[in-house]
C-alpha cells in the first residue's frame, strides 16, 4: 500500500468508505445469536467502540492517526489500550438512536448506514444503535462531540470469549481538532499514525499468562501485539481485541498489505485476578 495516502485527507477518507462499503456486516446475525444465548441464561454482553481517525500534524507532516485511549486502573482491563466505547445501555441507547434517526445529528441520520454499506434495514438500525452507543461513550470518556464526527462504515463484530462480550466496531473521522476532556476511566490519550502499523519492526509476540492459577486455572498463550514507545524510555503495548479490530481494518483498506509476521521480538503480559475478575 502507498503510505502517502495517509497524508491525503480527502482521498484516504473516500478510500475507506469505498473499502468498507464492500464489506459484509454481521450485526443482525450476531445480535440475534447473543439474544438467544441470553434467553438461555447466558450473561453475554454487547458493546460498541468507535475507531476514530483524525488528520493532524505529526512530526512535521500531516497524516491520519488513530485516536485511542489507555484505560485507567480504576476500571476493568486497566492499562489496556482501546478504542473509545463501552457497554450497550439498551434503554438509553435505543431511545437516543430513535431520536437521532430524525436527523438531529448528520452522522446518525436515518439512511446513513444504508448509503455507506449495502445492508438491509434491520442491520442499518443496529449500526445506528451501536454508533449511538459508541459516540455516547466517546463523549463521556474523551469529550468528543458527536457533531464533530463523520461516519465511514462498520467493521465485523469481534467476540471476547474470556469476558463473554461481543464488540461492534464503527469507523468515524473527527472533522476538526478538539480538546480532550478525559474522564476518570482514561489514563491518557494515544495518537498513533496509521503508517506506524505498516513497519514490521514495530510488532512483537506477547506471551500472556495468569499470575495465580487458582482463580481460573492456568492461562498461557502467545498473541501478536504492537509496541509503542512513549517517548520517555517506556512503551505501551497494543494487543487483544483492539489490536485485532485495527489490524482487520488495515487489512481491509490495504488489500492485505499490513504486516503479518510478528516474530521480531517478545513481550510479556501477566493477567492478574483483578484484570480477569474486575468485580471480584
Amino acid at each position: 500500500m502507498d503510505l502517502n495516502l495517509f497524508q491525503n485527507k480527502r482521498v484516504f477518507a473516500r478510500l475507506v468508505m469505498d473499502k468498507l462499503g464492500k464489506m459484509p456486516v454481521d450485526y443482525t446475525e450476531k445480535n440475534l445469536q447473543i439474544d438467544r444465548s441470553r434467553h438461555e441464561g447466558s450473561k453475554h454482553l454487547k458493546a460498541a467502540v468507535v475507531l476514530l481517525l483524525n488528520f493532524k500534524k505529526i512530526n512535521e507532516r500531516s497524516e491520519y492517526v488513530f485516536q485511542l485511549i489507555k484505560r485507567s486502573q480504576k476500571i476493568s482491563q486497566g492499562g489496556d489500550i482501546s478504542c473509545p466505547g463501552g457497554m450497550l445501555q439498551p434503554g438509553r441507547d435505543n431511545l437516543m438512536s430513535s431520536i437521532l434517526k430524525t436527523g438531529l445529528l448528520p452522522t446518525l441520520r436515518g439512511g446513513m448506514a444504508r448509503r455507506v454499506q449495502n445492508v438491509d434495514s434491520e442491520t442499518a438500525s443496529l449500526i445506528r444503535l451501536f454508533l449511538t452507543n459508541a459516540l455516547r461513550e466517546a463523549w463521556e470518556e474523551i469529550g468528543l462531540n458527536p457533531l464533530n464526527t463523520k461516519y465511514l462504515g462498520a467493521l465485523p463484530s469481534y467476540t471476547l470469549h474470556m469476558f463473554a462480550r461481543t464488540i461492534f466496531p464503527v469507523v468515524c473521522i473527527t472533522r476538526e481538532q478538539f480538546t480532550y476532556k478525559t474522564s476518570s476511566e482514561v489514563e491518557k490519550i494515544l495518537e498513533i499514525p496509521l503508517s506506524f502499523f505498516f513497519h514490521s519492526e514495530n510488532y512483537a509476540m506477547l506471551d500472556v499468562k495468569t499470575s495465580r492459577e487458582e482463580y481460573s486455572g492456568p492461562i498461557q498463550y502467545q498473541t501478536p501485539c504492537l509496541v509503542i514507545p512513549d517517548g520517555q524510555g517506556n512503551e505501551d503495548i497494543l494487543w487483544g481485541a483492539t489490536f485485532n479490530i485495527i489490524h482487520n481494518f488495515l487489512h481491509i483498506i490495504s488489500d492485505g498489505s499490513v504486516p503479518n509476521d510478528y516474530s521480531f521480538q517478545m513481550r510479556d503480559k501477566v493477567l492478574t485476578p483483578k484484570y480477569i475478575f474486575p468485580k471480584g
